[in-house]
C-alpha cells in the first residue's frame, strides 16, 4: 500500500513538473522594447524573425506597443545581381551555338534601423546589408528544362531535380527565408553591441 502511494506521489510531482515547461526568466531592470511591424515586409517574416532572435538574446523584454524603447526598421533596398552562368548549347543549321545565360543570382537585402527612447533617437539610423544566392533555370532553354531520354523521348529534367531547380520568380522568393535569418541576425548583433557600450558606460 505504501508503495502505491508513493507511486502514486511521485507520478503526480512529475506531472506538475513538466505541465510548468520552460520559462525565461527577467532580471527587475530589464528594459522593455517594442518593435512595430518593419515598413516593406510584406509578410512580416523579417519582423517576425527579428523579434525571435532578440527574445532569445534576453536583452529586453519584447511588448507590443509602449516599450522603453522602440527599435524602427525599414527595407531601403532589394538588388538583385547575376553571379554565375553557363553555355546554352542549341543546335542550329548543323551547328552548335554556345549561348551564354544566367544560372545564379545574389539578392542583397538593404534595412535602416533606428533606436529610439521616446522621442529621441539614441542608435541610428543605420542601415545593415544582408544576401543570399540562388540557383535557377532558363525557361525559354529547351535543354535546359528538358533532354531525350535512351527511349528518344523528351523528359522534363524537373522531374528529377529533387526541388533543386525553380524558375527564377520562385528562386528569388525562396531565398528571402535565409536572407531574411541573416538580416536579423545582423540587426541584433548591432543591439548586442549598442547594449555592451551602454553597460560600460
Amino acid at each position: 500500500m505504501f508503495r502505491r502511494l508513493k507511486a502514486t506521489a511521485v507520478a503526480i510531482f512529475l506531472f506538475c513538473f513538466a505541465s510548468c515547461g520552460y520559462h525565461a526568466t527577467t532580471s527587475e531592470d530589464t528594459r522593455t522594447i517594442s518593435i512595430p511591424y518593419v515598413e516593406g515586409d510584406q509578410q512580416g517574416q523579417l519582423t517576425a524573425e527579428i523579434i525571435r532572435q532578440l527574445e532569445e538574446t534576453g536583452l529586453y523584454e519584447f511588448v507590443r506597443s509602449g516599450g522603453d524603447l522602440v527599435l524602427t526598421v525599414s527595407m531601403v533596398g532589394d538588388q538583385k545581381e547575376v553571379v554565375g552562368f553557363s553555355y546554352d548549347r542549341t543546335e542550329k543549321k548543323g551547328k552548335i551555338e554556345q549561348n551564354l545565360m544566367a544560372t545564379e543570382n545574389r539578392r542583397s537585402l538593404t534595412a535602416q534601423i533606428t533606436l529610439s527612447e521616446g522621442e529621441k533617437a539614441i542608435l541610428g539610423p543605420l542601415k545593415v546589408t544582408a544576401s543570399g544566392e540562388y540557383d535557377y533555370v532558363d525557361v525559354n532553354s529547351l535543354k535546359t528544362l528538358s533532354f531525350i531520354n535512351e527511349n528518344g523521348k523528351r523528359e522534363k529534367v524537373i522531374n528529377f531535380s529533387l526541388g533543386q531547380l525553380d524558375s527564377i520568380e520562385g528562386a528569388e522568393d525562396n531565398v528571402l527565408t535565409p536572407a531574411y535569418r541573416q538580416l536579423a541576425h545582423k540587426i541584433v548583433g548591432v543591439l548586442e553591441r549598442a547594449h555592451i557600450m551602454s553597460s560600460d558606460d
